[in-house]
């Protein structure tokens, strides 16, 4: 599937997409909201393969220098739901790509029919979910200590709180 908007082209992820997302997922090697411990260049053509095959992610292209700057997941859940998520590059924060992006994933989810799209974010990214509110999305839960991406050095996990945002497709 191919999306386009004003200043972006939304597609699947190609190979030849490598160092544009070696750099964006090196950013948050200690990101504490999105981490990816341990990435290295070598390492990292795990991600790219496991994108380059998944249906769930689009990768975000700008359409003025063809440099993939980020990147939407759309993951299918039960009961005509998506679940979504994002990562932009660092250096293209800011700059309404995100917003442009996922309000464009959205869309096209709600015109395929999908009933609902939701999304989690950590309560300390007020980045993070002041976009989703810009999208339309409401926050419906706070979850505490739900979640965990790792575990501290004695391999305890080290839980998160998530904040829980959707929309409802109002069409259908």
């Amino acid at each position: 599937m191919l999306i386009e908007t004003e200043r972006l082209i939304l597609r699947k992820f190609m190979n030849t997409d490598y160092d544009d997302l070696y750099e964006y997922l090196a950013q948050l090697k200690d990101d504490e909201f999105e981490g990816y411990p341990g990435i290295t260049y070598e390492n990292g053509r795990e991600h790219l393969a496991y994108r380059v095959e998944s249906e769930e992610f689009f990768a975000i292209v700008l359409k003025s220098s063809s440099k993939v700057i980020g990147n939407i997941y759309c993951g299918n859940r039960d009961f005509e739901s998506k679940e979504v998520g994002y990562i932009v590059n660092k250096n293209y924060q800011r700059c309404g790509y995100a917003y442009e992006a996922l309000k464009a994933v959205m869309q096209e989810c709600f015109n395929k029919g999908i009933h609902r799209i939701y999304a989690e974010c950590d309560p300390r990214n007020e980045c993070s979910w002041r976009l989703l509110e810009k999208v339309g999305m409401k926050r419906e839960a706070f979850f505490h200590q739900n979640i965990y991406f790792r575990k501290d050095e004695k391999g305890n996990p080290i839980w998160k709180d998530t904040y829980v945002y959707a929309m409802l497709n109002y069409r259908n």
